[in-house]
């Protein structure tokens, strides 16, 4: 599979030109291959009165992943991903995004994810395998 991704900085999640998008910031440790973001949601990321929707935390996950792969380089995007929620976010709580891979082979690279509350508590955990578009 080869397909050209083409950043226009209008992703959902970080890109600064999208009007409807989160427009998150990520840190990228480089050494470490790690990345990281905050996020504090208002009530229109809501699902239950209060509860931020477990789909805007998964979006936060999967966009952690595929991120770090291109930071690193690795032009790849989610064919599966598992999320295992554990705690609810509540909007106007902050949260901590970060992902790792956790093993990069010739077309598959697996990463996971997590998002934790303000008092380190861990909100959800994701498993991900995403292909790589470009041979390595």
């Amino acid at each position: 599979m080869s397909y050209k991704l083409i950043g226009d900085d209008k992703c959902f999640v970080c890109g600064p030109n999208n009007p409807l998008g989160l427009k998150i910031p990520f840190e990228f440790d480089r050494a470490g291959k790690k990345i990281r973001c905050e996020f504090t949601p208002g009530p229109e990321y809501q699902g239950f009165q209060g509860i931020t929707h477990g789909g805007v935390i998964t979006t936060l996950l999967d966009e952690a992943m595929v991120k770090l792969a291109f930071e690193l380089g690795i032009a790849a995007v989610t064919a599966w991903m598992e999320v295992r929620f554990l705690a609810p976010l509540m909007t106007g709580e902050k949260a901590y995004i970060s992902a790792t891979i956790t093993r990069d082979e010739k077309k598959l690279i697996e990463a996971t994810a997590e998002a934790c509350a303000s008092n380190g508590n861990v909100i959800a955990k994701a498993k991900g395998k995403l292909i790589r578009l470009t041979p390595p």
